[in-house]
């Protein structure tokens, strides 16, 4: 019994040992844990303070200067949802393949009321000096389940809000 107490312990040592920055011993959780935050942050902000919580500087500043246009240029929708009505359900979350130290993907896909084949999400993440991570856009495609004009058709938060695509390197 002893041994196998002493096993679990080097086990759980080794696995916090993996997680931990050599440097300065802070753990890195990576990028998921910033996109379920925000999916469960509750209604979204409009001043960049509190938009980079989540967001790239430039992200935060773009969307805090979008909510305070006129209502006729203001995005009118949830992003976490692509729509006006922030609740989702069946959430699905992956981390993308080709994750580098300063840039990484997740994806969410999951159905909504008014959209039997669901939304597919990819936010593009990016990393911050400090070693956080940072939303840096995302990117839409409805999932149809009859080919209807435009469905599938990729779409960007960055291009709506009218900056050019995220760089290669960590935020901005």
């Amino acid at each position: 019994m002893r041994a196998i107490i002493i096993a679990g312990a080097a086990l759980l040592a080794c696995a916090c040992t993996q997680q931990a920055d050599q440097d300065d011993g802070v753990v890195d959780m990576g990028p998921m844990p910033v996109v379920a935050g925000f999916y469960d942050s509750g209604p979204i902000a409009s001043e960049a303070e509190t938009l980079s919580v989540w967001f790239s500087d430039e992200m935060a500043t773009a969307i805090a200067a979008n909510a305070a246009e006129a209502e006729a240029e203001r995005l009118d929708f949830d992003f976490r949802s692509w729509a006006n009505d922030s609740e989702v359900e069946n959430i699905r979350y992956a981390v993308g393949q080709h994750a580098t130290q300063s840039r990484a993907e997740i994806t969410t896909r999951f159905s909504q009321q008014g959209m039997p084949g669901g939304m597919h999400l990819t936010w593009n993440m990016c990393r911050l000096a400090d070693g956080q991570w940072r939303i840096d856009d995302i990117e839409a495609i409805d999932v149809q389940d009859e080919p209807t004009p435009g469905a599938g058709e990729a779409i960007t938060l960055r291009a709506l809000l009218g900056l050019e695509a995220g760089g290669e390197g960590g935020c901005a």
